[in-house]
């Protein structure tokens, strides 16, 4: 036994079973790494290649594909792939082909989504093209097309033409498609449509009215044409004729329509319903009803209509000036009758003569008033309306809020001062809400100050709780302009104290992507490098998304685009692809344009009697020729006065150098009041932004002109019929800061030109002039503008400046108490205008509503001060003259057409008649 025991020793056991164990397991696995390491490699891409619309496809396309030779061949590479692409928008179907086992040889079919180019339509017969595309849903000019959506068109067609009266129309539709340029041009041609005529028009229900005076307010009458959409529109027209009876709620609607398909008749029947009669009745003050209709033509709850027609009625009676007016109302009935009862106690007319605060800390007045946008006080003139002075105090509660005052209460008392008010605010601002700790966790991209930088909340600044909504997009758009995607920023707020509060931004930072491809797609006349120069961003550059989208901005300047779309097309967490998408404007125009002038300007305020006779003018452009941007334009004007032809090419880069440059070669001929000249010549511009609102342009010129018909004594350069050349090299820089171009409301406006004209090219000039021109425009208040506008121009040189070349002044433009170009110095002889040296001209205005309904009319009282000089040396302020007047201003697009009457004060008054000018534009 013990023997036994020697045997197996516990200390032998422990050394032998891990070693049988381990000679086990290597037995049993030795089979399985066999057959691993007997197994072949993996499948390879040994060739990718890809076909659009059955061509091979272009470099920029072949980009989309991730795959290279070499690569290991995974189906869920392409299925991710096959999504990439179809991310893009650019293919309507995707298909992958395979060949071989373990040398993969892929190939990528796609084929095109087809962009709608032209939709044109035959056997429309007086329909406008445009009212059938009008009615075109699923398909329009410059969207993809299918066959889908082409049978939808058909359809939608169909729908169209029978609201025109056209029935039963038969439509076939040929798409023209092509490859080239993928796109397709559709043909809808209407083949057949019959048309019916009204045989009867009758009412059912409870008509009330006289049916024969209702058949008389409609256009859709029996024995015409019967056209669905004119029909619905007298329904329209008899309600309304129902509404001015004071059924206010009537109902019309078309009950039958029964068409009597062998003699082309159709039968019509309406029913009315009127409901009840709601007459408005407003005792007391001259309202108009206008206000209060739309409240009672809807079914609404009775209350609310009393209540929202009493807040319209006081807050019209306080736009009027009456401040203290009061409302009571009541509803009575009388069998189907309503009556709406509003008694108004207008109270006295006031005028708001002065505005004050009491409670103010963190604002003093002036500032506060800054920031509601009330101006200073103009004599004869209110502060403000009545209306918007009972709307301040929400509007300084919100004021307060955004500077974390979240408890400020504002009431308004009144100081009655007989027929005037004194409006009073009392503030009581309450204990401002401060921002104590702004922190950031989890940036490890940017510092802590950087991202402090970026947004509006500072530590010790007001806190207003909105604002970190706002904090938050500007820190996700930082990590966009840093080429981040995929950040996740959350904000959390703590409560120090009672009006103190910490704010902890946490940051879960994306992936810095760089971009992998540029794709340009829909460039079909563009050249790609032209697309390309436009661009701030290029392959291997981070994804800055500022600059992705200054590039599409860029694009779009260019002007021969209807679309520009910039896709990110993700490829992996650290790359993307770029897909530029361009819709291509039609490269062709040509305009014609005529209206009308006068000879001379108005003498007398019988305008209406002055002669007046046609201006035309044409033009023709080609756009984006050989495919650069570049434009060539021929524009023709003919007049009483004048004559002139341009021809310009235009291009967005002057020798590589972004700078829009104009080359013009042109022709005039021009009617002055002393002389009238022909002019031929060339010129080259080119403009360059500088800065924010600031253009610097240069020019240079060479031009033949030649003196007709001049009026005044010949000098050294003004020889009539003798020819004057002159080539002169000028700089200008402009600063642009005005809200409008056309109808400038606030703003400033500033430009400085310098022209030197050397005798080069034979020219005979040899002189050197300066312009400079300041506006300033200042809102007082509501359509209470204030402008000012002062004209400085200086000139001389080794010889006279010739007359074209002198400064003028006079007339609607400039200095409205003299006639065109009369101010300044005179022919001796023939008391004509010659023009001068030197040029100082001030204008002050002020334009105001004249009809608080009629929003694009105004007023202007105007002020003009100026001269025109021999010689700069003789300028002087005393020598300058004085103009007033008034006029009438009427909004436009192209600027107000402006009436204006105006006297020169240095006419002795026994002398000093009127004068009348009519204009389009802002005094320039």
């Amino acid at each position: 036994m013990s023997k036994f025991t020697r045997d197996f020793n516990p200390k032998a056991i422990k050394i032998i079973f891990p070693s049988a164990l381990f000679l086990f397991l290597f037995f049993l696995l030795l089979p399985l790494d066999s057959i691993l390491l007997c197994q072949p490699s993996p499948p390879l891409i040994a060739k990718v290649s890809v076909q659009v619309d059955g061509q091979p496809a272009t470099e920029d396309i072949q980009g989309l594909i991730p795959f290279k030779e070499g690569d290991p061949f995974s189906p869920e590479r392409i299925t991710n792939s096959i999504k990439q692409i179809y991310k893009t928008g650019l293919f309507s179907d995707i298909q992958v082909l395979r060949e071989g086992e373990q040398q993969i040889l892929l190939t990528f079919l796609l084929t095109s989504r087809l962009l709608t180019r032209r939709i044109i339509f035959q056997g429309k017969e007086n329909i406008s093209p445009e009212r059938l595309k009008g009615g075109l849903f699923s398909l329009r000019e410059g969207s993809f097309f299918s066959e889908e959506k082409l049978a939808k068109a058909v359809g939608e067609l169909k729908d169209v033409l029978e609201e025109e009266g056209y029935f039963y129309p038969e439509i076939k539709a040929s798409p023209q498609k092509n490859t080239r340029t993928s796109s397709v041009d559709i043909l809808f041609e209407i083949q057949s449509a019959r048309r019916f005529v009204i045989k009867k028009i009758s009412f059912s229900g409870e008509v009330i009215l006289d049916e024969a005076e209702l058949k008389k307010k409609v256009r859709s009458r029996e024995g015409r044409v019967y056209i669905p959409s004119l029909f619905e529109e007298d329904i329209s027209r008899l309600k309304e004729v129902y509404s001015a009876k004071d059924y206010r709620r009537a109902e019309i609607e078309l009950k039958e329509r029964r068409f009597d398909e062998k003699q082309d008749y159709v039968f019509l029947s309406l029913n009315v319903i009127p409901h009840q009669k709601i007459e408005i009745d407003v005792q007391g003050a001259q309202v108009p009803l206008s206000l209060l209709k739309p409240i009672w033509e809807a079914e609404v709850f009775e209350e609310w209509g009393l209540t929202e027609g009493k807040a319209k009625i006081i807050n019209y009676m306080r736009e009027k000036g009456y401040l203290f007016s009061s409302v009571k109302f009541f509803i009575e009935r009388v069998d189907n009758t309503m009556r709406v009862v509003y008694q108004v106690t207008p109270g006295d007319k006031l005028k708001i003569e002065d505005i004050s605060f009491e409670g103010l800390s963190y604002f003093t007045p002036a500032q506060l008033k800054s920031e509601l946008g009330i101006g200073e006080k103009v004599a004869f003139l209110s502060w403000v309306s009545g209306a918007r002075l009972f709307e301040l105090p929400s509007e300084i509660e919100m004021l307060y809020k955004t500077k974390g005052f979240s408890q400020t209460k504002v009431d308004l008392n009144f100081a009655r001062r007989r027929k005037s008010v004194k409006a009073l605010f009392y503030i009581n601002e309450g204990i401002q809400e401060k921002t104590d700790k702004i922190s950031f966790e989890g940036a490890q991209l940017a510092s802590p100050q950087t991202l402090r930088e970026q947004i509006s909340s500072f530590e010790g600044g007001p806190f207003f709780n909105p604002d970190i909504q706002k904090d938050i997009e500007r820190l996700e758009n930082f990590y966009l302009n840093q080429g981040v995607r995929g950040t996740e920023i959350f904000a959390r707020i703590e409560k120090v104290s009672e009006n103190l509060f910490s704010i902890f931004f946490t940051i879960r930072e994306g992936k810095k992507v760089k971009v992998e491809s540029i794709i340009v797609t829909g460039n079909v006349a563009t050249r790609k490098k032209t697309v390309l120069r436009e661009l701030r961003i290029k392959e291997g550059d981070y994804a800055f998304y500022d600059r992705i989208r200054e590039s599409k901005s860029r694009l779009e300047r260019l002007g021969i685009f209807t679309k520009v779309s910039i896709e990110e097309i993700p490829l992996s967490e650290e790359k993307e692809n770029l897909v530029i998408s361009l819709r291509e404007g039609e490269r062709n125009y040509a305009s014609l344009g005529v209206g009308f002038e006068t000879r001379s300007e108005p003498r007398t305020f019988e305008v209406w009697n002055i002669p007046m006779r046609l201006r035309g003018t044409a033009e023709v452009i080609r756009n984006n020729i050989l495919g650069s941007a570049a434009q060539l334009s021929l524009v023709g004007q003919a007049s009483l006065q004048e004559k002139r032809a341009v021809l310009s090419w235009e291009q967005p880069y002057f020798f590589g150098i972004p700078m829009q440059t104009y080359l013009n070669a042109f022709w005039e001929r021009e009617e002055r009041k002393s002389f009238s000249y022909e002019r031929e010549g060339i010129s080259l511009t080119s403009i360059k932004p500088i800065a924010k609102n600031i253009l610097f342009s240069t020019t240079f010129r060479w031009t033949r002109t030649t003196l007709l018909n001049l009026q005044i004594e010949e000098s050294e350069v003004d020889r009539e019929h003798s020819p004057f050349s002159a080539s002169s090299l000028s700089g200008s820089i402009i600063w642009d800061r005005r809200d409008d171009l056309f109808n400038t409301e606030k703003g400033t406006f500033f430009s400085f030109v310098l022209e030197q004209a050397y005798p080069l090219f034979e020219a005979k000039s040899n002189y050197l002039k300066s312009f400079i021109k300041y506006q300033h425009f200042i809102p007082i208040f509501s359509r209470v503008i204030f402008s000012a506008t002062s004209r400085l121009g200086l000139g001389g040189g080794k010889v006279s400046i010739p007359i074209h070349e002198r400064f003028f002044a006079g007339g609607s433009n400039s200095f409205r108490g003299t006639r065109f170009d009369d101010l300044g110095p005179k022919d001796p002889d023939s008391q004509r205008p010659v023009g001068g040296e030197g040029l100082l001209l001030f204008n002050f205005e002020l334009t105001f509503p004249l009809v608080s309904s009629i929003r694009d009319l105004s007023g202007a009282l105007f002020y003009d001060k100026g001269s025109v000089f021999d010689v700069p040396k003789h300028l002087k302020f005393a020598a300058l003259q004085d103009a007033v007047g008034f006029g009438i201003r009427y909004r436009t697009p192209l600027g107000p057409v402006r009436f204006e009457i105006g006297w020169n004060l240095n006419v002795p008054s026994e002398k000093r008649k009127p004068l009348a000018f009519i204009t389009i534009g802002n005094i320039f």
